[in-house]
């Protein structure tokens, strides 16, 4: 799995716990609807961490949560 799959994922997955919408997201993290649209479709190559960041204080987590998840294990991901 690439690792903007794991973040959508994983995104999605805390969106649920949370019960917070995508809408709610847009507004928490000041991300545009196609940012987190290119996000989700995983358009993009690459998410910025500064995207992360935002992420992770909209959701009230630290990087360390974020991150701690399976989706992100090394042997599971495809780096290139």
């Amino acid at each position: 799995m690439n690792l903007n799959r794991a973040f959508a994922l994983r995104l999605a997955d805390l969106l649920s716990e949370k019960k917070m919408s995508k809408y709610k997201l847009e507004k928490e993290t000041g991300l545009t609807h196609s940012a987190l649209r290119y996000i989700f479709n995983e358009v993009n190559v690459d998410v910025k961490f500064s995207t992360i960041v935002k992420v992770c204080s909209a959701l009230n987590i630290s990087l360390t949560e974020f991150f701690n998840s399976p989706l992100f294990n090394l042997n599971n991901l495809e780096l290139e």
